[in-house]
């Protein structure tokens, strides 16, 4: 974007104004997908900038949607329900029977409560829907690996929806890279701990990273 460009718009729009690049955007979208390699998956949250959802859709695989309004907003721009991850921590059974209608692609539940909304909402539509149950990270939010466990080892009772994997939010602050490690390996480890007690076959780790994108591999 030349001075020139920025000159245009704000004798246009006058100033301040917000100017987003997305010709630079998918750039630095293409080489992040360079970096991870095939394997990961990346997802944008929408919450950081909704303005972007038509340029994002371009150039990543889900958009994570956490709230009422954020879902709106899709069905406004005729975003593809399969596209959608439909998070948060506060679901209520409207936020659910909506998401679920709209044929969202993946959901994350919170708690053992959540999960059984969710199966129950499914089974209402006659769906199966596929679920990312979210571990605790040290936050007030997600579940602990006792009733991620208690889960898997239940699953079959609940028919209304099937677990993909692990949810796993890795939080803003933490950007040292031995933190990031030691917390790798301990999702390591409990995925061995599944595959062992359960005879699970791949566990997909769905995690977000520092900012708004994250990926899952």
């Amino acid at each position: 974007m030349t001075e020139k460009d920025l000159n245009k718009v704000a004798g246009e729009y006058g100033t301040p104004a917000f100017l987003f690049d997305t010709v630079a955007l998918k750039e630095r979208m293409k080489a992040i997908k360079d970096i991870v390699g095939e394997k990961v998956h990346l997802c944008y949250s929408i919450k950081a900038n909704p303005f972007l959802i038509p340029t994002m859709l371009e150039c990543v695989e889900k958009l994570e949607v956490c709230s009422p309004g954020e879902l709106t907003i899709c069905k406004l721009q005729n975003v593809p329900g399969e596209r959608i991850i439909y998070s948060g921590v506060n679901k209520t059974c409207v936020d659910v029977k909506e998401a679920v209608e709209y044929n969202a692609g993946v959901y994350t539940a919170e708690s053992i409560l959540q999960f059984e909304l969710l199966n129950k909402s499914a089974i209402e539509h006659g769906k199966t829907i596929p679920i990312l149950p979210r571990l605790n990270a040290g936050s007030q939010f997600g579940m602990s690996k006792e009733d991620y466990c208690y889960l898997v080892e239940n699953r079959a009772q609940y028919h209304g929806v099937k677990i993909v994997g692990i949810h796993y939010f890795v939080g803003t602050q933490r950007k040292k890279l031995v933190e990031q490690k030691n917390e790798l390996e301990m999702l390591k480890a409990f995925i061995e701990e599944l595959k062992e007690k359960f005879s699970c076959g791949e566990v997909r780790v769905w995690t977000w990273t520092p900012g708004s994108i994250f990926y899952s591999r």
